[in-house]
């Protein structure tokens, strides 16, 4: 079994929101994570799903501490990041990269490609040499880039180019693990796939994890070995891509398996898709947030929240009813 390179425990992050009026003391507070835990090994690719607004690129945010968390634990090559000084955290930077998802905000339009490329190892105190100037051109055709275009600008590059630039720049450190945030989302779904072909290549190569975070159930099933499934700040369910998919055991998890497309016109899912919209997280439903979307919905799902537990080999599900609801959704079909 593989080791654990990084461990989440209890992740809150809630954001109190600013009023303009001075006699409120009770602030709103937006939940936006709320007590999500997970792993990732050693070499794994975990896909992190949900509607947008569930709190999933926040999640990747606070395990680089790029946010401060409200409370929790992230446990990564044995130390507790979270709780590390600018110090400590500059000495576990290089092993933690992210790609982020609109590659034309994310590069400094002023720098060069080879500058952009180099920027984290200059972080890190690496001095400008020859030898990492080829390192830098090394990287460019690493991810199918010409080497002379190290001196050209962002702006001279498409959308799926400057993404490879991104790839390039996270990959640099030679990290242990690479956040990819919604990294594909913005791109045509042709220039996606040679994307994804890339970065499984690179995993390969280099021996990386990543938290792969998507909306697109389809382009995550395609590059995970497990999957998160996150709905309005928690996870509601987590197994290995295969079992997911044959035997999906929370009603939200059927829900998004129903809205992906079918390719043949005559063919239609058999499943409903999910209803309504998602709640403010402002103001969350009590007990299982999903219980007002959900076809099963009893009395103990709107008063007590469901826990994680386990359903079987590497699976995990929050929902009262899921050893029951394979049985109740064929009969709703």
């Amino acid at each position: 079994m593989s080791k654990v390179l990084i461990n989440v425990a209890n992740l809150v992050k809630h954001f109190t929101l600013a009023t303009s009026n001075p006699f409120v003391r009770d602030k709103p507070v937006v939940r936006a994570v709320d007590g999500v835990s997970f792993t990732v090994s050693e070499g794994e690719t975990l896909g992190l799903v949900g509607e947008s607004g569930c709190g999933k690129s926040t999640v990747g945010r606070l395990i680089l501490n790029l946010l401060p968390a409200s409370s929790g634990a992230v446990e990564f090559d044995g130390h507790d990041i979270l709780s590390m000084d600018s110090a400590g955290m500059r000495s576990v930077r290089k092993d933690l990269q992210i790609i982020f998802q609109d590659p034309h905000a994310s590069l400094n339009p002023r720098m060069t490609v080879e500058e952009i490329i180099l920027e984290p190892l200059y972080a890190q105190g690496h001095k400008r040499t020859p030898e990492l100037r080829a390192y830098a051109a090394e990287l460019l055709e690493m991810v199918g880039l010409p080497a002379r275009f190290r001196n050209r600008h962002p702006h001279q590059f498409s959308g799926g180019q400057r993404q490879r630039i991104g790839i390039a720049r996270a990959i640099a450190p030679k990290p242990k693990l690479v956040v990819c945030d919604e990294a594909v989302s913005a791109l045509d779904v042709s220039v996606q796939a040679q994307v994804i072909n890339l970065m499984q290549d690179l995993k390969a190569k280099m021996g990386m994890s990543y938290l792969f975070i998507g909306h697109d159930l389809a382009v995550v099933r395609h590059i995970s070995d497990r999957i998160a499934v996150m709905y309005l700040g928690r996870i509601v369910e987590i197994a290995r891509c295969d079992d997911l998919f044959s035997r999906p055991l929370h009603p939200y998890t059927q829900a998004l398996m129903a809205a992906i497309p079918v390719a043949h016109p005559r063919l239609r899912h058999k499943r409903d898709r999910v209803r309504g919209e998602l709640p403010s997280p402002l103001s969350p439903p009590k007990g299982c947030h999903f219980h007002p979307r959900c076809p099963f919905a009893q009395d103990i799902c709107r008063s007590e929240a469901p826990q994680l537990r386990q359903m079987g080999d590497e699976h995990q599900a929050s929902c009262h009813f899921a050893e029951d609801l394979p049985e109740k959704a064929t009969a709703a079909q």
